[in-house]
């Protein structure tokens, strides 16, 4: 029987804990990745579509929609020719029949896109997906076994760990050791119920727990939490201690009950420490000193746009170089089912207080 906290008992999974490099049954790509995409909403506009078309190794071969006229936009601003409407037969699975892309984004709701993704994997096909990684960690092991068994390599879109600032803020604390602990603030004014097809802590919530996975680093051995449900039927207010097994722990804080729209974190190590908002600046402290060095996050990104400070551009730079090499991405599905993982046992350590 597979351990409940190894995620999947495969050989991703054991390739990634000896720091494999090459993904099981996966030759190197020709230099120039062609990219099927599935989806022209606003997620996908706004971050991947602008990433991808800065990359003069990647062409965006084909797009699909279910909205002919968001397709159009989409499609007329990039330039890719080849565009296919419709749901299943008549949409995506037509696309890729075609095209036989080497690599697929599939941008959408998990509750919409979960058999869209399970086709690409069961397919073959390099699969890109924002988070969360389905509606539910059933759905997530799935995906993340179907990913082995088909050798796909993934992705999902945990941006924050390669927001451009943050990870030289990182960078700089690790040079004096181990992180001793850090903490991760999300908060967001959303009072009313949350009604969608998943919880806070699976939907906005994984964020903040992969961001902490990235900074500690090892894998979760111990979990204190605290959840609370403020003028609504469902969990929107988390304070939860993640213990490590490389000795750091963690803090996270999530909240949508707040006044603003925080996503913010502490990293702490050996006489040094940082403060940052990813969407803005950052502080770097060291030996006792109060003022701290600041750091910008457009400045470090070279860009002022979403998608370069973001981290967007960064992990997706990292998904095409894994494609073209054969190897794994930080946030493959082996990875990502981990993150989701520890979103169900804290909610199965609370949900029964409601």
């Amino acid at each position: 029987m597979v351990p409940r906290e190894s995620g999947i008992g495969c050989p991703a999974e054991a390739a990634l804990r000896s720091g494999a490099k090459k993904a099981p049954g996966r030759n190197e790509m020709p230099d120039r990745v062609r990219v099927a995409m599935i989806g022209a909403g606003s997620m996908a506009n706004a971050v991947h579509y602008p990433s991808l078309a800065s990359f003069s190794d990647v062409e965006i071969s084909a797009i699909c929609d279910l909205d002919e006229e968001r397709l159009n936009t989409t499609a007329d601003k990039y330039g890719v020719k080849d565009r296919y409407y419709g749901p299943g037969f008549n949409g995506y699975q037509k696309m890729l029949a075609v095209v036989k892309p080497d690599a697929v984004y599939a941008i959408g709701q998990p509750n919409i896109m979960y058999p869209i993704w399970k086709q690409c994997l069961e397919s073959g096909f390099n699969l890109y997906i924002e988070k969360p990684m389905g509606i539910t960690l059933h759905q997530a092991r799935a995906l993340a076994y179907l990913a082995e068994k088909h050798c796909c390599i993934t992705q999902v879109s945990f941006q924050r760990r390669s927001c451009p600032m943050v990870v030289q803020l990182y960078d700089e604390c690790i040079r004096r050791g181990p992180i001793n602990h850090a903490v991760c603030e999300f908060y967001k004014c959303n009072p009313e119920p949350y009604l969608d097809a998943r919880d806070h802590i699976t939907d906005d919530g994984v964020h903040a727990i992969d961001t902490l996975r990235w900074i500690c680093g090892g894998e979760v051995t111990d979990i204190k939490a605290i959840a609370r449900n403020i003028g609504t039927p469902d969990l929107n207010f988390f304070a939860v201690l993640l213990s490590f097994d490389t000795g750091a722990t963690g803090v996270l804080l999530n909240s949508w009950t707040s006044g603003r729209r925080i996503f913010r974190v502490q990293i702490h190590g050996q006489g040094i420490c940082a403060e940052a908002e990813h969407e803005g600046k950052g502080l770097l402290y060291a030996d006792g000193d109060t003022k701290g060095v600041c750091y910008d996050t457009k400045e470090a990104a070279g860009g002022d746009a979403l998608w370069q400070y973001g981290g967007f551009r960064n992990k997706n730079r990292e998904f095409i170089d894994c494609v073209k090499a054969g190897s794994f991405p930080s946030s493959c599905f082996a990875d990502a089912v981990k993150t989701m993982e520890v979103a169900d046992r804290i909610l199965a350590l609370n949900l029964l207080n409601l």
